[in-house]
């Protein structure tokens, strides 16, 4: 059977045609494998072979000395008799000149992998002239110089270790092909591709060769061919990545391409050439964290230059966000603008803020809409940066705008100032982004917000949740005490608890709704965590919220899910609910309302029944922060946690708050004892317990001491149990590994023996 034949079997649709020829590829390849890359090359060549079975002869033939499908590749082809890879690379050379552009696609594909086989082995050494005489050759056919350069852009993906003067060669033929004016525009491309590697390896040192390079790629920015003009855009961003710091003399031109590009869209290279400025932003950006973080590091980032351009560029990004268009090509010029408009602020500092701000305020006034969403945008855009000081002022300006009458721009300038909480929000600072005489219209504006359209109100609870976690991070050494600064929100606990307590309300329609009130449960339980409870308005407020979240808890809890859907959601606001009373609790602490505690532990009882892991161990954690809170009469309620507390209800979050409770309670527990030392015996069974289990013995040992004694032996046999090497003799995944390595800790780290020893007198039985 012919080699061609097998090729196009091998990419036939019936399977067992297919099947068939793969099969008798590796044969012919394990069978001779020299005369098997022989074949591939002079299938690949010949003029009589279908264009898809030279492209698949292609394929194979480069995959057969690919590195990543088997080392052996390499040494195969190495090992190969010379005269054999001469006749392999001489065809290869000849197939470039091919009119099939599938001939010719993969020939120079293939060249690329073997030059980085030979080449840095001193072998075929005239490799880049026969690829030069190509480009120089008088009439030469474009497919023979699109191929040839191809090649050329393949094998500068990675160093081949050629000396300077061969690069230098290689970008003169490739910068000759530019700037030919008769050039064909897809030999143009291919130049202005290949130029893009090669030029990783220029000697950017050298003036001439730099002022070379830069006008030939400005040049072909400037051509009438989109492709072209997306390509030229390429290499100056492969150049910014690693020669910014000489491209200074090119920067007005460049900014002047740019401002023509985004004039005509994404057909005139705008994404591209936005994503030169990103790239340039980014280095300057990675080269200052650099210095920055080794104390040693000579500063060598000299930005003084980019400043200037990059505050020329910030009008011409602030204008595309005028633009009415909103398809698809305009929103990815829109993101890109925006994105590279956040780097410019962050590496230029204070200087962007006056510019934004010229732009801020001829629109955020406008008649039309659409200019009041692009400033509130742009103010978005500039936060990250510059000082507080040169923002503080845009907070009045985000206030207006959230009552503002279109729903776009109200919704841009709630998540603007939820951005601005998130980045820049920590009320010990010296400078602050917003003072005493604005915080109650900001409190206000944002509680009206929550009531809006469900995506405004979404972000509205967000920002309420980032304002409340600044005030975590309070810190007296700025002269500020926690008290006085987390007391600022006492007067308005009251109003932020009913306003987000209402955003979260379940409709009729969609009693488990979601995602709106998860950001709100979430604000709720930061503006609770920070809250000051030695304030009477705090403590005045959580009181009435607290049993408001139990009635809410209990509804769920009741609620039927009708879907799968609603199953998650129930499943998700059980979390909510219990994370947000666990807060509570905590904060309430020791005056926490004794008597209102059977209501909520049957609550969390009867979460801990749910199939939900993460619902259960929200409740688990809860009981125990409601034992802390409680004290020693919590003991008064054990009858309720152990009417739910057996073999099949045990998961290692809940046997960690039974430890907790032991702790709590001491003594007051031992006439419950029995039973939970019992429902652990059981729970051993389960191996995933074991070491939970095991800890919690350790746990209740250290919390009743000497009566402890009566349960030692007992448990001693099952630690015996548990340590015998057989357990593990066959254990083979890694995860059952650490698993049994951490059973072994588990069991030389458990108290029990040690406790009783100590408390016997002396005695050591078990030691």
């Amino acid at each position: 059977m012919s080699l061609t034949k097998i090729l196009r079997d091998a990419q036939d649709l019936d399977d067992s045609i297919r099947y068939a020829a793969e099969r008798d590829l590796t044969e012919l390849q394990q069978l001779d494998f020299p005369d098997f890359l022989l074949s591939l090359s002079a299938e690949l060549a010949s003029n009589e072979s279908p264009p898809e079975c030279r492209r698949l002869a292609g394929i194979i033939l480069k995959n057969s000395v690919e590195a990543k499908y088997s080392e052996d590749n390499i040494k195969q082809w190495i090992n190969l008799d010379p005269l054999i890879k001469s006749q392999i690379k001489e065809s290869l050379l000849a197939t470039l000149g091919s009119l099939v552009p599938d001939a010719w696609h993969a020939s120079s594909q293939v060249i690329a992998k073997l030059a980085y086989i030979d080449i840095p082995s001193r072998d075929w050494q005239d490799l880049i002239g026969r690829l030069l005489g190509n480009m120089a050759q008088q009439g030469a056919s474009p497919p023979l110089q699109q191929a040839t350069l191809e090649a050329l852009e393949y094998m500068f993906e990675e160093f081949l270790g050629l000396e300077q003067d061969k690069i230098d060669d290689v970008l003169d033929a490739i910068i000759r092909a530019m700037n030919r004016a008769e050039q064909s525009s897809q030999v143009c491309l291919a130049a202005v591709k290949a130029l893009q590697n090669v030029v990783m390896f220029a000697n950017f040192a050298n003036d001439d060769c730099k002022n070379c390079i830069m006008t030939a790629i400005c040049d072909a920015a400037k051509s009438d061919g989109a492709v072209i003009k997306h390509a030229a855009f390429g290499c100056l961003s492969a150049i910014a990545s690693k020669y910014y710091r000489m491209l200074e003399p090119y920067t007005e031109s460049i900014l002047s391409l740019t401002t023509e590009a985004l004039k005509g869209g994404v057909e005139s290279g705008a994404l591209q050439c936005i994503e030169f400025w990103i790239t340039i932003c980014e280095k300057v950006i990675e080269l200052r964290k650099q210095n920055k973080h080794d104390a040693h590091a000579i500063s060598t980032v000299d930005c003084s230059f980019i400043e200037k351009p990059l505050s020329s560029l910030v009008p011409v990004l602030l204008k595309t966000l005028l633009k009415q268009e909103r398809d698809d090509d305009a929103k990815a010029i829109f993101i890109s603008a925006i994105k590279c408009l956040d780097l410019v602020a962050i590496t230029i500092g204070d200087a962007v803020v006056p510019i934004a701000m010229q732009f801020v305020e001829v629109n955020i006034k406008a008649s039309d809409w659409q200019s009041r969403w692009a400033a509130t945008f742009a103010i978005a855009g500039i936060l990250q940066g510059p000082s507080i000081e040169k923002l503080s002022p845009v907070v009045r300006l985000l206030l207006d705008r959230m009552e503002d009458r279109n729903v776009e721009v109200r919704g841009t300038a709630v998540c603007t100032l939820r951005r601005m909480f998130d980045l820049l929000h920590s009320p010990a600072c010296a400078n602050r982004i917003f003072t005493d005489a604005n915080l109650p219209r900001i409190v206000a504006v944002l509680a009206k917000r929550s009531e809006d359209v469900p995506d405004v109100s979404e972000e509205a609870c967000r920002a309420i949740y980032f304002l409340a976690k600044g005030y975590e991070s309070i810190s007296s050494e700025l002269g500020h005490s926690k008290k006085e600064i987390s007391s600022e929100l006492s007067p308005f606990l009251s109003d932020v608890f009913d306003v987000l307590f209402s955003t979260s309300a379940p409709a009729k329609e969609t009693p488990f709704r979601l995602p709106t009130s998860a950001s709100a449960y979430e604000a709720l339980c930061e503006v609770v965590r920070v809250s000051n409870i030695q304030d009477y308005e705090a403590k005045a407020a959580i009181g009435v919220l607290m049993p408001c979240i139990m009635r809410r808890l209990n509804m769920v809890l009741d609620g039927k899910a009708s879907s799968s859907g609603d199953k998650r959601n129930k499943y998700d606001l059980l979390v909510l609910l219990c994370d947000l009373l666990h807060v509570i609790i905590q904060k309430l602490g020791n005056t926490f309302p004794v008597w209102r505690t059977p209501y909520v532990l049957l609550l969390f009882c009867r979460v801990l029944t749910f199939d939900s892991s993460a619902a259960r161990d929200k409740a688990a954690l809860a009981i125990g922060a409601l034992a802390h809170a409680v004290g020693p009469n919590f003991v008064d309620h054990m009858p309720i946690l152990l009417q739910h507390f057996n073999a099949k209800l045990l998961f290692p979050i809940y046997l960690q708050v039974i430890g907790d409770i032991f702790l709590v309670l001491g003594d007051e527990i031992l006439p419950h004892c029995d039973y939970i030392i019992d429902v652990l015996y059981r729970g051993l069974s389960k191996p995933m317990l074991k070491l939970a289990i095991l800890e919690c013995f350790g746990e209740i040992a250290l919390a009743i001491g000497k009566n402890f004694e009566k349960y030692l032996q007992a448990v001693m046999r099952r630690l015996k149990d548990a340590a015998d090497p057989e357990c593990y003799d066959d254990v083979l995944e890694e995860d059952e590994v650490d698993y049994s390595n951490q059973l072994r800790q588990g069991i030389t780290g458990y108290k029990g023996p040690e406790i009783w020893v100590e408390s016997s007198g002396g005695s050591n039985r078990f030691q």
